[in-house]
């Protein structure tokens, strides 16, 4: 049964074409699961609720498409990570020529296992398991915020429909509906967050969490949604401020958020980057986050960045950069490539570190986050380096004379280019609320990496850390010189197989589907 599972939801990606036809005639078997099975501790049902789990990043041994699922799109555009692979005669997503080839591979990866196993879970146990129902619509949340937030509008309350037109949703409808998700999963499990349930399913059967019941786990799950709930909070917190105030208020009542390391939830397998960095030199750091790690002498580099062979130094490649074939291997060793962070088994999906910066925001805002936004931002520095084993952070915190460094290119001075991020880290109660928020952007976006998704979503709602311009874009004029990227288009095959609902969301988009329209909460201006 568990193969069939996983065999469906694979199979249906190639079945449905514009997410939704054919949809019922595969999975209408309502005899898939007897109630006899259901009463065994659910234990057919965890089927698609791993492939949920294992569906966030596209492993390495499951195929070739993470590279382009997250690190040759969110990963560069955050400033993480730049490529010396030539790719197309370097015209590709670096240079902000948009691939249709490529960027379809995150949206085909989560309908295909992830709304396609959200809705099989809620169809089997919505009712007779409410906690597996939870746990779903949790793991949908995570994953679906990341489609939304790289395209915009999506199908997704209609997703399943036999409509010959699947419509799209707008991204204030999604987030809506995120919150209401997130909300019902959060009262379904907190009456059983003391209970004796007996359970040690949690995010993957390697997580360490100890003991046979279900106590500690279910708050975790409960903190998870929680933590998710204060993230979507801030995110639309520019474009509609009262309702992200009411959600970030109450994501941390009751258990609240992941605020501690020890709660920190990482799916626990080889991170995908370790291959991407290593054996196919595909990626290397990138030239922002160098440039402001460089500034700052900050102790994470150990971890995030090996150094460059040739020079001992941290030596990264600016996004945009024009690279030939010997990049990736005879000229390697000018070049740093990604560090031990994704070569220690762990998979980061949320981290103390993020709840701390987030409560610092929400604090700035004049939110009730319990703390002042220094408290939280000296913490959540703290807890990244805690995190990270770098030793003690107070001597990185009292700095208020280092900014981010030049950067230089060892091979193409054309790429040069001087720091941009102008902030110290050391909090000043004097400084405007503009840049208090950088300073906060600029730890948060340090203390997250690897994970570029959340990045590049936050450079682009609160244009924080400053980052390098990219030195060509080749996109003609769709991303306008001296702009950044705002967003990808959508996959080209929803042109073709959902023609009519892929015009609605196109107008939902309110703008040209290209990487130059801002999404609904990308308002270009930041409230306090």
């Amino acid at each position: 049964m568990k193969n069939k599972l996983l065999i469906f939801s694979a199979v249906l990606a190639f079945a449905f074409g514009g997410c939704t036809s054919n949809f019922e005639d595969v999975n209408s078997n309502d005899t898939a699961f007897t109630d006899k099975q259901l009463e065994q501790d659910f234990n057919n049902i965890k089927a698609p609720i791993k492939a949920m789990q294992r569906g966030m990043y596209i492993l390495v041994e499951d195929d070739w498409k993470g590279d382009i699922q997250f690190n040759l799109n969110a990963d560069i555009f955050a400033g993480y990570m730049g490529t010396p692979h030539n790719f197309e005669g370097n015209n590709n997503n670096s240079t902000y020529v948009l691939l249709d080839g490529w960027n379809n591979a995150a949206w085909e990866q989560a309908y295909r296992r992830e709304m396609v196993n959200a809705l099989t879970v809620k169809r089997l146990v919505e009712q007779k398991g409410p906690r597996y129902y939870a746990w779903s619509l949790i793991l949908k949340v995570y994953a679906m915020h990341k489609i939304t937030d790289y395209h915009g509008p999506i199908v997704y309350s209609a997703f399943g429909s036999e409509a010959a037109t699947v419509p799209y949703d707008s991204q204030k409808v999604v987030y809506d509906q995120f919150f209401t998700e997130l909300k019902t999963a959060v009262d379904i499990l907190t009456p059983l967050a003391t209970a004796d349930l007996k359970s040690t399913f949690f995010v993957d059967a390697k997580d360490a969490t100890d003991g046979t019941t279900a106590k500690g786990v279910v708050v975790k799950w409960i903190k998870f949604a929680n933590s998710l709930r204060l993230r979507l909070a801030m995110r639309i917190s520019n474009v509609d401020p009262i309702k992200a105030k009411a959600e970030a208020e109450a994501a941390i009542a009751g258990f609240g958020v992941i605020d501690l390391n020890a709660d920190n939830i990482f799916y626990l397998a080889d991170h995908p980057v370790n291959t991407y960095t290593n054996e196919w030199a595909d990626i290397n750091v990138g030239a922002a986050i160098a440039s402001i790690m460089n500034g700052y002498n900050d102790p994470r580099r150990e971890q995030y960045f090996s150094p460059a062979v040739s020079s001992g130094n941290y030596q990264a490649i600016r996004l945009g950069s024009l690279v030939d074939d010997d990049y990736r291997f005879a000229k390697a060793d000018q070049f740093s490539k990604v560090g031990s962070i994704v070569t220690n088994g762990q998979i980061p999906w949320f981290t103390a570190t993020e709840s701390h910066f987030l409560k610092a925001e929400g604090a700035l805002k004049g939110w009730n986050m319990g703390g002042t936004p220094q408290s939280f931002y000296e913490s959540g520095i703290t807890t990244s380096f805690a995190q990270n084993g770098s030793g003690s952070a107070d001597t990185y915190i009292n700095d208020d004379v280092l900014v981010a460094a030049n950067f230089t290119d060892p091979l193409n001075a054309a790429n040069n280019i001087t720091g941009q991020n102008l902030v110290t880290v050391k909090w000043s109660d004097a400084a405007s609320n503009e840049v208090k928020l950088q300073k906060i952007q600029t730890q948060k976006w340090l203390a997250i990496f690897p994970d570029g998704q959340e990045a590049w979503a936050e450079t682009r709602r609160t244009g924080y850390p400053k980052l390098f311009l990219p030195t060509n874009n080749f996109s003609s004029g769709k991303i306008p010189a001296g702009t950044f990227i705002r967003r990808l288009n959508f996959p080209v095959q929803e042109k073709a197989s959902n023609p009519v609902g892929y015009a609605q969301g196109v107008q939902e988009l309110g703008g040209v589907d290209t990487g130059g329209t801002r999404l609904w909460w990308d308002t270009g201006v930041n409230k306090f």
